[in-house]
């Protein structure tokens, strides 16, 4: 078994890139309906043909952006900064649509990147940036929630079909506890995240969303030619049919 963020599944089947698609869900509820019904349905058979069984959506968070250089509020603000973001396209992509210059770093070198100034900034959801002390090495946290990211569970194929069906079916509905459980715990820290990294000192901003979303047609783009366009259209349906 293993836990990859959603990232690391689109290296299996294109289609999967859709889910990172910025600004699409309207907070966790909306994107729990939507990973939970519609895609899960979608992507199931999809990675059970690249061997892996999907058993559950966990958690991660909604990705903010952090720096040490001005406080954010709007697209243009972003624009200049040097950023970090892991390889994703889908990340890389919404930050170079707000006019950021962005790296690739790999995590375990990001704090000494940051505290050198080799990048200005990164990204990263709230639970992150606090307990690996980002705030030590950034002044000002963006609460942009740019993309929503959850960890995914899933299992060798060939490991699920030695189970019984009693075992499997063991297997599933404890996969689903752990994921709720994981949600609740990440969706309750987050207000005393933002608290504590107040008293750290990072000045925290609420951005405009609306003009976030405004500038993210060429993410779009891109995301839509590594994906497939068609998949993007139909994730947006299913994105619109659950709100």
């Amino acid at each position: 078994m293993s836990l990859p963020t959603q990232g690391a599944l689109d290296k299996y089947v294109k289609a999967f890139a859709v889910v990172m698609l910025p600004f699409v869900y309207d907070g966790y509820e909306h994107a729990y309906r939507v990973l939970d019904g519609p895609f899960m349905d979608w992507m199931a058979p999809q990675l059970e043909k690249e061997n892996l069984v999907f058993l559950s959506n966990w958690e991660w968070g909604f990705r903010n952006i952090t720096n040490r250089v001005r406080s954010v509020s709007t697209p243009d603000d972003v624009k200049g900064l040097k950023l970090r973001t892991p390889p994703e396209i889908q990340l890389q992509a919404a930050m170079e649509a707000c006019g950021a210059v962005v790296t690739k770093i790999a995590f375990p070198e990001l704090y000494m990147a940051l505290k050198q100034g080799v990048v200005d900034g990164q990204e990263n959801p709230l639970a992150v940036i606090y307990h690996f002390k980002l705030y030590e090495v950034q002044k000002y946290l963006a609460l942009t929630r740019h993309v929503y990211n959850s960890m995914v569970h899933v299992m060798s194929r060939k490991t699920w079909e030695k189970l019984t069906p009693y075992q499997q079916k063991i297997i599933m509905e404890e996969s689903q506890r752990a994921g709720n459980w994981f949600r609740k715990a990440i969706q309750a820290e987050e207000a005393d995240l933002i608290a504590k990294l107040k008293g750290e000192g990072m000045v925290v901003t609420q951005p405009d969303i609306p003009m976030f979303r405004a500038v993210m047609g060429p993410a779009y783009e891109r995301i839509g030619k590594y994906a497939g366009e068609d998949n993007v259209k139909k994730f947006m349906k299913m994105v619109e049919e659950v709100k």
